[in-house]
C-alpha cells in the first residue's frame, strides 16, 4: 500500500514520499481506530478489527475524538467576534 501511494502520487515532494513509510504500525493502529471513531463507525466493530479484548480499550479512540472535537469548538470561538447590533 505504501508502494502504491509513493509511485501514484506525484503531487508529493520527496520528504512526504518518506513519510508513511517511516510511520510505526501503533501509530497507523492508533490513526485507523481514532478515525473510525471520527466517522462513525460503530465502536464493537472498531474493538473488532483492532482486537482489542476489552470494549474499554477501544474506547480510548472515542476520548480522543471528543478532545479532537472540543479543540475544534474552542478555536472557532476563539475566532468568534460578535456582530454589532445596531438600531
Amino acid at each position: 500500500m505504501i508502494t502504491e501511494l509513493v509511485e501514484t502520487k506525484d503531487d508529493l515532494c520527496l520528504d512526504e514520499r518518506r513519510q508513511p513509510g517511516q510511520a510505526k504500525a501503533h501509530a497507523l493502529r492508533h490513526i485507523f481506530g481514532t478515525q473510525s471513531v471520527a466517522d462513525e463507525v460503530p465502536i464493537d466493530v472498531v474493538q473488532k478489527v483492532r482486537g482489542h479484548a476489552s470494549l474499554q480499550t477501544t474506547t480510548i479512540y472515542v476520548q480522543a475524538e471528543k478532545q479532537r472535537v472540543m479543540e475544534d469548538v474552542a478555536r472557532y470561538y476563539a475566532g468568534f467576534v460578535p456582530r454589532k447590533t445596531g438600531a
